[in-house]
Protein backbone atom coordinates (compact mmCIF):
# COMPACT_ATOMS: atom_id res chain seq x y z
CA UNK A 1 0.00 0.00 0.00
CA UNK A 2 1.98 2.97 -1.27
CA UNK A 3 0.93 6.28 0.22
CA UNK A 4 1.56 9.89 -0.57
CA UNK A 5 3.79 11.58 2.00
CA UNK A 6 1.98 11.96 5.29
CA UNK A 7 1.48 15.27 7.04
CA UNK A 8 -0.18 16.02 10.33
CA UNK A 9 -3.68 17.47 10.21
CA UNK A 10 -3.67 21.20 10.81
CA UNK A 11 -6.07 24.09 10.70
CA UNK A 12 -5.83 26.23 7.62
CA UNK A 13 -7.87 27.63 4.78
CA UNK A 14 -8.05 25.00 2.05
CA UNK A 15 -7.51 26.48 -1.42
CA UNK A 16 -9.85 25.61 -4.25
CA UNK A 17 -8.98 25.50 -7.93
CA UNK A 18 -8.57 28.99 -9.31
CA UNK A 19 -7.20 30.33 -6.04
CA UNK A 20 -10.55 30.52 -4.24
CA UNK A 21 -10.62 29.52 -0.59
CA UNK A 22 -12.97 26.92 0.83
CA UNK A 23 -16.28 28.39 2.05
CA UNK A 24 -16.30 28.74 5.81
CA UNK A 25 -17.51 25.71 7.76
CA UNK A 26 -19.03 25.96 11.22
CA UNK A 27 -17.04 23.12 12.76
CA UNK A 28 -18.71 23.65 16.15
CA UNK A 29 -22.19 23.08 14.73
CA UNK A 30 -24.24 20.31 16.34
CA UNK A 31 -24.80 18.77 12.91
CA UNK A 32 -22.51 18.68 9.87
CA UNK A 33 -22.71 17.06 6.44
CA UNK A 34 -19.40 17.40 4.58
CA UNK A 35 -17.78 15.86 1.54
CA UNK A 36 -14.62 16.43 -0.47
CA UNK A 37 -15.60 18.33 -3.59
CA UNK A 38 -12.28 19.59 -5.00
CA UNK A 39 -11.01 18.83 -8.46
CA UNK A 40 -7.44 17.82 -7.62
CA UNK A 41 -6.28 14.90 -5.51
CA UNK A 42 -4.12 17.02 -3.18
CA UNK A 43 -6.94 19.48 -2.43
CA UNK A 44 -9.39 16.69 -1.61
CA UNK A 45 -6.87 15.00 0.68
CA UNK A 46 -6.13 18.33 2.39
CA UNK A 47 -9.79 18.98 3.03
CA UNK A 48 -10.22 15.42 4.34
CA UNK A 49 -7.36 15.99 6.79
CA UNK A 50 -9.06 19.18 7.92
CA UNK A 51 -12.34 17.33 8.54
CA UNK A 52 -10.63 14.67 10.66
CA UNK A 53 -8.68 17.27 12.62
CA UNK A 54 -11.71 19.40 13.38
CA UNK A 55 -14.21 16.65 14.13
CA UNK A 56 -12.11 13.84 15.60
CA UNK A 57 -8.39 14.02 16.42
CA UNK A 58 -5.00 15.42 15.42
CA UNK A 59 -3.62 12.61 13.26
CA UNK A 60 -1.39 12.01 10.29
CA UNK A 61 -3.16 10.74 7.18
CA UNK A 62 -1.61 9.04 4.19
CA UNK A 63 -3.73 8.36 1.12
CA UNK A 64 -3.11 6.31 -1.99
CA UNK A 65 -2.46 8.68 -4.93
CA UNK A 66 -5.86 7.97 -6.47
CA UNK A 67 -7.56 10.60 -8.67
CA UNK A 68 -10.89 9.25 -7.39
CA UNK A 69 -10.03 9.86 -3.72
CA UNK A 70 -13.04 10.92 -1.65
CA UNK A 71 -14.05 11.44 1.95
CA UNK A 72 -17.37 12.31 3.58
CA UNK A 73 -18.79 12.77 7.06
CA UNK A 74 -22.34 13.17 8.35
CA UNK A 75 -22.30 13.87 12.05
CA UNK A 76 -24.47 15.03 14.93
CA UNK A 77 -23.37 15.69 18.48
CA UNK A 78 -24.63 16.68 21.90
CA UNK A 79 -22.81 17.40 25.13
CA UNK A 80 -22.29 13.70 25.86
CA UNK A 81 -21.14 12.27 22.54
CA UNK A 82 -20.98 12.49 18.75
CA UNK A 83 -22.38 10.00 16.23
CA UNK A 84 -20.84 10.07 12.77
CA UNK A 85 -21.29 8.26 9.47
CA UNK A 86 -17.79 8.33 7.95
CA UNK A 87 -16.64 6.98 4.59
CA UNK A 88 -13.57 7.46 2.41
CA UNK A 89 -11.13 5.90 -0.01
CA UNK A 90 -8.11 3.79 0.97
CA UNK A 91 -5.73 5.42 3.43
CA UNK A 92 -3.66 5.04 6.61
CA UNK A 93 -4.16 7.02 9.82
CA UNK A 94 -1.48 7.45 12.47
CA UNK A 95 -2.05 9.03 15.90
CA UNK A 96 1.12 9.86 17.79
CA UNK A 97 1.25 10.08 21.58
CA UNK A 98 -0.19 13.55 22.10
CA UNK A 99 -2.27 14.96 24.90
CA UNK A 100 -5.84 15.76 23.85
CA UNK A 101 -6.12 19.34 22.62
CA UNK A 102 -9.39 19.80 24.53
CA UNK A 103 -12.19 17.81 26.13
CA UNK A 104 -13.69 17.31 22.66
CA UNK A 105 -10.74 15.06 21.84
CA UNK A 106 -10.66 13.19 25.17
CA UNK A 107 -12.69 10.30 23.76
CA UNK A 108 -12.97 6.65 23.00
CA UNK A 109 -14.01 5.98 19.40
CA UNK A 110 -16.49 3.11 19.20
CA UNK A 111 -16.64 1.82 15.62
CA UNK A 112 -19.29 -0.25 13.84
CA UNK A 113 -18.00 -1.29 10.41
CA UNK A 114 -20.51 -0.93 7.56
CA UNK A 115 -18.36 -1.42 4.44
CA UNK A 116 -14.76 -2.40 3.73
CA UNK A 117 -12.09 -3.61 6.15
CA UNK A 118 -10.14 -1.79 8.85
CA UNK A 119 -6.85 -2.91 10.39
CA UNK A 120 -6.56 -1.35 13.85
CA UNK A 121 -3.51 -1.33 16.16
CA UNK A 122 -3.21 0.11 19.67
CA UNK A 123 -1.19 -0.77 22.78
CA UNK A 124 0.06 -4.02 21.25
CA UNK A 125 -3.43 -5.18 20.27
CA UNK A 126 -4.34 -5.75 16.65
CA UNK A 127 -7.79 -6.25 15.21
CA UNK A 128 -9.25 -6.67 11.74
CA UNK A 129 -12.86 -5.55 11.57
CA UNK A 130 -15.24 -6.17 8.71
CA UNK A 131 -18.89 -5.24 8.07
CA UNK A 132 -20.94 -6.00 11.17
CA UNK A 133 -17.92 -6.03 13.50
CA UNK A 134 -17.47 -3.62 16.40
CA UNK A 135 -14.33 -2.28 18.03
CA UNK A 136 -13.15 0.61 20.16
CA UNK A 137 -9.95 2.59 20.60
CA UNK A 138 -8.61 5.45 22.71
CA UNK A 139 -8.40 8.64 20.65
CA UNK A 140 -5.79 10.15 22.99
CA UNK A 141 -3.24 7.32 22.72
CA UNK A 142 -1.11 6.19 19.78
CA UNK A 143 -3.06 4.16 17.25
CA UNK A 144 -2.65 3.14 13.66
CA UNK A 145 -5.51 2.46 11.22
CA UNK A 146 -5.24 1.03 7.72
CA UNK A 147 -7.99 0.90 5.09
CA UNK A 148 -6.85 -0.85 1.92
CA UNK A 149 -10.04 -0.13 -0.04
CA UNK A 150 -13.08 2.16 0.09
CA UNK A 151 -14.72 1.96 3.50
CA UNK A 152 -17.60 3.26 5.61
CA UNK A 153 -18.29 3.05 9.35
CA UNK A 154 -20.30 4.50 12.20
CA UNK A 155 -18.09 6.21 14.79
CA UNK A 156 -19.45 7.03 18.22
CA UNK A 157 -17.19 9.43 20.14
CA UNK A 158 -17.73 8.73 23.85
CA UNK A 159 -16.01 10.57 26.74
CA UNK A 160 -13.24 8.39 28.16
CA UNK A 161 -14.25 9.08 31.75
CA UNK A 162 -17.73 7.76 31.03
CA UNK A 163 -16.65 4.32 29.79
CA UNK A 164 -13.84 4.07 32.34
CA UNK A 165 -16.43 4.40 35.09
CA UNK A 166 -18.70 1.73 33.62
CA UNK A 167 -16.39 -0.95 32.20
CA UNK A 168 -13.77 -2.91 34.14
CA UNK A 169 -10.21 -2.51 32.73
CA UNK A 170 -11.50 -0.43 29.85
CA UNK A 171 -7.97 0.41 28.77
CA UNK A 172 -7.38 -3.26 27.92
CA UNK A 173 -10.49 -3.55 25.75
CA UNK A 174 -9.19 -1.37 22.93
CA UNK A 175 -8.30 -2.65 19.44
CA UNK A 176 -10.12 -5.94 19.85
CA UNK A 177 -12.73 -7.29 17.46
CA UNK A 178 -16.13 -7.59 19.12
CA UNK A 179 -18.81 -9.59 17.35
CA UNK A 180 -22.33 -8.17 17.24
CA UNK A 181 -23.87 -11.65 17.05
CA UNK A 182 -24.74 -11.73 20.76
CA UNK A 183 -28.26 -10.63 21.80
CA UNK A 184 -26.96 -7.34 23.18
CA UNK A 185 -24.66 -6.87 20.19
CA UNK A 186 -27.57 -7.29 17.78
CA UNK A 187 -29.61 -4.74 19.69
CA UNK A 188 -26.72 -2.25 19.66
CA UNK A 189 -26.01 -2.78 15.97
CA UNK A 190 -29.64 -2.33 14.99
CA UNK A 191 -29.94 0.76 17.20
CA UNK A 192 -26.83 2.41 15.75
CA UNK A 193 -27.80 1.65 12.15
CA UNK A 194 -31.28 3.08 12.68
CA UNK A 195 -29.97 6.17 14.44
CA UNK A 196 -27.32 6.62 11.75
CA UNK A 197 -29.97 6.87 9.04
CA UNK A 198 -31.50 9.87 10.86
CA UNK A 199 -28.32 11.84 11.64
CA UNK A 200 -28.97 15.57 11.52
CA UNK A 201 -32.70 15.28 12.14
CA UNK A 202 -32.79 15.02 15.94
CA UNK A 203 -33.48 17.95 18.24
CA UNK A 204 -30.82 18.66 20.90
CA UNK A 205 -33.10 17.21 23.59
CA UNK A 206 -33.71 14.06 21.54
CA UNK A 207 -30.01 13.66 20.85
CA UNK A 208 -29.20 13.96 24.55
CA UNK A 209 -31.72 11.24 25.41
CA UNK A 210 -30.52 8.98 22.61
CA UNK A 211 -26.90 9.41 23.71
CA UNK A 212 -27.72 7.78 27.04
CA UNK A 213 -29.12 4.73 25.27
CA UNK A 214 -26.12 4.55 22.95
CA UNK A 215 -23.67 4.61 25.85
CA UNK A 216 -25.59 1.95 27.75
CA UNK A 217 -25.73 -0.38 24.75
CA UNK A 218 -22.01 0.07 24.05
CA UNK A 219 -21.09 -0.76 27.63
CA UNK A 220 -23.34 -3.82 27.60
CA UNK A 221 -21.76 -5.02 24.35
CA UNK A 222 -18.26 -4.52 25.78
CA UNK A 223 -19.20 -6.50 28.89
CA UNK A 224 -17.12 -6.71 32.08
CA UNK A 225 -19.23 -4.02 33.71
CA UNK A 226 -18.05 -2.36 36.89
CA UNK A 227 -19.72 -3.76 40.03
CA UNK A 228 -22.73 -1.60 40.83
CA UNK A 229 -24.62 -0.98 44.04
CA UNK A 230 -28.11 -1.20 42.56
CA UNK A 231 -29.80 0.73 45.36
CA UNK A 232 -27.55 3.74 44.85
CA UNK A 233 -26.38 3.42 41.27
CA UNK A 234 -25.97 6.50 39.15
CA UNK A 235 -26.71 4.30 36.16
CA UNK A 236 -30.17 2.92 36.87
CA UNK A 237 -31.05 3.31 33.21
CA UNK A 238 -28.15 0.99 32.34
CA UNK A 239 -29.42 -1.60 34.81
CA UNK A 240 -32.95 -1.35 33.41
CA UNK A 241 -31.62 -1.80 29.87
CA UNK A 242 -29.78 -4.94 30.98
CA UNK A 243 -33.00 -6.33 32.48
CA UNK A 244 -35.02 -5.51 29.36
CA UNK A 245 -32.50 -7.20 27.07
CA UNK A 246 -32.78 -10.39 29.12
CA UNK A 247 -36.59 -10.22 29.14
CA UNK A 248 -36.86 -9.69 25.38
CA UNK A 249 -34.56 -12.67 24.75
CA UNK A 250 -36.80 -14.95 26.84
CA UNK A 251 -40.36 -13.88 26.04
CA UNK A 252 -41.20 -17.20 24.37
CA UNK A 253 -40.62 -19.18 27.56
CA UNK A 254 -44.07 -19.94 29.07
CA UNK A 255 -42.44 -20.60 32.46
CA UNK A 256 -40.80 -17.17 32.49
CA UNK A 257 -41.03 -15.59 35.95
CA UNK A 258 -39.85 -12.68 38.05
CA UNK A 259 -37.62 -15.07 39.99
CA UNK A 260 -35.93 -16.15 36.74
CA UNK A 261 -35.15 -12.53 35.89
CA UNK A 262 -33.82 -11.99 39.39
CA UNK A 263 -31.48 -14.99 39.19
CA UNK A 264 -30.23 -14.07 35.72
CA UNK A 265 -29.49 -10.43 36.54
CA UNK A 266 -28.41 -10.71 40.17
CA UNK A 267 -31.03 -8.16 41.24
CA UNK A 268 -33.86 -8.60 43.68
CA UNK A 269 -37.42 -8.76 42.34
CA UNK A 270 -38.24 -5.80 44.56
CA UNK A 271 -35.48 -3.69 43.04
CA UNK A 272 -36.39 -4.68 39.47
CA UNK A 273 -39.98 -3.61 40.11
CA UNK A 274 -38.65 -0.34 41.52
CA UNK A 275 -36.79 0.25 38.25
CA UNK A 276 -39.94 -0.33 36.22
CA UNK A 277 -41.89 2.12 38.38
CA UNK A 278 -40.19 4.87 36.34
CA UNK A 279 -42.21 3.64 33.34
CA UNK A 280 -45.46 3.17 35.23
CA UNK A 281 -45.49 -0.65 35.08
CA UNK A 282 -44.36 -3.62 37.12
CA UNK A 283 -41.88 -6.22 35.88
CA UNK A 284 -44.49 -8.79 34.86
CA UNK A 285 -46.80 -6.16 33.36
CA UNK A 286 -43.87 -5.16 31.18
CA UNK A 287 -43.38 -8.81 30.18
CA UNK A 288 -47.09 -9.08 29.31
CA UNK A 289 -46.98 -5.88 27.24
CA UNK A 290 -43.95 -7.02 25.28
CA UNK A 291 -45.57 -10.41 24.57
CA UNK A 292 -48.72 -8.71 23.31
CA UNK A 293 -46.68 -6.35 21.13
CA UNK A 294 -44.80 -9.30 19.61
CA UNK A 295 -48.11 -11.12 18.99
CA UNK A 296 -49.57 -8.03 17.34
CA UNK A 297 -46.52 -7.71 15.09
CA UNK A 298 -46.67 -11.37 14.04
CA UNK A 299 -50.43 -11.26 13.38
CA UNK A 300 -49.81 -8.55 10.76
CA UNK A 301 -46.75 -10.15 9.18
CA UNK A 302 -47.67 -11.60 5.73
CA UNK A 303 -45.35 -14.52 6.46
CA UNK A 304 -47.83 -15.60 9.15
CA UNK A 305 -50.96 -15.25 6.99
CA UNK A 306 -51.76 -18.97 7.33
CA UNK A 307 -50.62 -19.22 10.97
CA UNK A 308 -53.33 -19.67 13.58
CA UNK A 309 -53.76 -17.06 16.26
CA UNK A 310 -53.26 -19.73 18.90
CA UNK A 311 -49.88 -20.73 17.43
CA UNK A 312 -48.69 -17.12 17.55
CA UNK A 313 -49.87 -16.82 21.15
CA UNK A 314 -47.99 -20.00 22.14
CA UNK A 315 -44.91 -18.75 20.29
CA UNK A 316 -44.70 -15.76 22.63
CA UNK A 317 -45.17 -17.54 25.93
CA UNK A 318 -48.94 -17.66 26.40
CA UNK A 319 -50.25 -21.07 27.47
CA UNK A 320 -53.90 -20.22 28.22
CA UNK A 321 -55.91 -19.09 25.18
CA UNK A 322 -58.82 -17.66 27.16
CA UNK A 323 -56.38 -15.55 29.17
CA UNK A 324 -54.60 -14.50 25.97
CA UNK A 325 -57.86 -13.44 24.30
CA UNK A 326 -58.89 -11.41 27.34
CA UNK A 327 -55.61 -9.53 27.80
CA UNK A 328 -55.29 -9.00 24.02
CA UNK A 329 -58.76 -7.38 23.93
CA UNK A 330 -57.85 -5.18 26.91
CA UNK A 331 -54.64 -4.06 25.18
CA UNK A 332 -55.81 -3.62 21.57
CA UNK A 333 -59.56 -3.08 22.03
CA UNK A 334 -60.59 -6.06 19.90
CA UNK A 335 -60.30 -9.85 19.98
CA UNK A 336 -57.18 -11.12 18.15
CA UNK A 337 -58.93 -12.33 14.97
CA UNK A 338 -61.08 -9.20 14.69
CA UNK A 339 -58.09 -6.94 15.25
CA UNK A 340 -56.08 -8.80 12.62
CA UNK A 341 -58.87 -8.46 10.04
CA UNK A 342 -59.38 -4.76 10.75
CA UNK A 343 -55.68 -3.96 10.55
CA UNK A 344 -55.14 -5.90 7.33
CA UNK A 345 -58.05 -4.10 5.64
CA UNK A 346 -56.45 -0.69 6.22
Amino acid sequence: MQLVSESRGHSKAIPQPGGKSLPGTDWSSESVDLTTQHNSFSERVDYWREMILRLFADVEIGAIPNPEFFGKVRSQKCELLRVSDVGAAAQAVNRRHLQPRCKEEDKYFAVLMLQGTEHLEQDGNRAVIRPGDFSIYDATRPHYLTFENDWRQIIVSVPRTCLNELVVDMEYRTATRISTDSPVGRVMRSFLESLNSQIGQFTPAEMARLSESITHLITLTLGHLQPMDPEHSRSQALTLTRVKVYINDNLGNPAFSAQQVSLATGLSVRYINKLFEQEGVSLMRYVLRRRLERCGRDLLNPVNAATRVSDIAFRWGFNDLSHFSRVFREFYGLAPREWREVQLRR
